[in-house]
């Protein structure tokens, strides 16, 4: 599905045009200014921080967000779409996708989420199962370093697994 695609591999001229066509739902004008108002009016006005959100790529850097938000995003979508369902859009610990070589385990998948990456900023969210059976939401936003992002990546990988091995 689109939603998936999306999610794993994720395209960021597809999700600018995406903007695009919500806007051609609401009325008979291409834009994304259009689009972004409406949903941050219909759907997220109870978001904590609203995002300063500039383009439907994501790859403005005057995009801002907070964790705090994109946590509020994931529990609003946990509460809206089956677990089954949501994790499988997602892009998965050892599956395909962006996490393939991440956060592997050799029974069944534990990490289900989003990265999102530019030069120097790496980010990741999504959601976490625990070895007791809790669902952790998360988000984690690594900016301005100056290592290779797999050390990043890597610091990020023992805190998630340690919250999975003692949650």
């Amino acid at each position: 599905s689109l939603y998936r695609e999306m999610m794993t591999a994720s395209d960021n001229f597809l999700a600018e045009q995406l903007m695009l066509m919500v806007s051609a739902t609401l009325g008979d004008r291409l834009s994304f200014r259009a689009s972004r108002d409406h949903i941050l009016e219909t759907y997220l006005k109870a978001m904590p921080s609203p995002p300063r959100w500039v383009d439907g790529s994501g790859l403005s850097r005057y995009n801002l967000c907070t964790p705090e938000s994109l946590v509020y995003l994931l529990l609003e979508l946990y509460r809206e779409i089956p677990e089954e369902r949501l994790f499988a859009l997602m892009a998965q610990g050892g599956g395909e996708g962006t996490l393939k070589e991440w956060y592997i385990d050799p029974g069944e998948p534990y990490l289900f989420g989003k990265t999102g990456s530019l030069s120097n900023n790496h980010n990741l969210c999504g959601y976490l199962r625990t070895r007791s059976g809790k669902t952790v939401a998360f988000s984690f936003m690594n900016n301005h370093y100056r290592k290779p992002s797999r050390i990043v990546k890597s610091r990020m990988q023992g805190i998630l697994n340690w919250v999975r091995d003692h949650y």
